[in-house]
């Protein structure tokens, strides 16, 4: 059986398999290998997912991270490819769910959107100069209570790519996505509760 991975990469299961064995005896390389093909299935699937359950786009993004990271906590469990794919599939069915029921609960009942209230929406009313000034605020906040995040954000701010920052960090790229996707979600969390922006 052959699947076609990234940049026209294929694989058999055989060799999925071998560089899933050569991750889990330590090799950096075959880590980053099979988890950027498998994240880019896990993604393919999730935005797939999303827009049949009603979800928005970036919870395909949250969740297919969140699987990455548990996957990568069970990494030394999976005899095989096909394990460690049937498990990830598994962990982003329960995300997905569990995404969906807090839709359900937060927002049970659709409202006409004259009725809606909203306090601001970024990509709309927020003038530029101001979101810039509370990202200002929340990366000197961050400085002192979450490092890596201030960094992490200023470095976006500055326009410094994954690599750049991986090196300044001094973390793998995989490490990198686990740590951006937690400053994402803490980010959110702060704007919403701090500032009303939902993002």
């Amino acid at each position: 059986m052959e699947i076609t991975g990234r940049e026209f990469r294929t694989y058999t299961e055989a060799e999925l398999t071998e560089r899933l064995r050569q991750a889990q005896q330590g090799s950096p390389e075959a880590l980053e290998e099979v988890f950027s093909f498998l994240r880019e299935r896990i993604l393919a699937l999730a935005k797939r997912k999303v827009s049949n359950i009603g979800l928005r786009a970036a919870d395909a993004e949250d969740a297919t991270q969140e699987t990455m990271i548990i996957v990568r906590e069970h990494l030394l469990e999976f005899e095989a490819w096909k394990n460690m794919m049937r498990f990830a599939r598994q962990v982003l069915r329960n995300r997905l769910g569990n995404y969906h029921q807090y839709r359900l609960y937060r927002d049970p009942l659709e409202v006409p959107m004259e009725k809606v209230t909203i306090s601001v929406w970024m990509d709309t009313q927020l003038e530029a100069a101001e979101l810039e000034r509370i990202l200002k605020r929340v990366i000197e906040e961050l400085r002192h209570t979450r490092p890596r995040y201030a960094v992490i954000l200023r470095g976006l701010l500055m326009g410094l790519g994954k690599k750049e920052l991986c090196q300044i960090l001094r973390i793998t790229p995989n490490h990198f996505d686990v740590e951006l996707h937690r400053c994402r979600r803490f980010l959110r969390r702060l704007l919403k509760e701090r500032w009303g922006i939902e993002w």
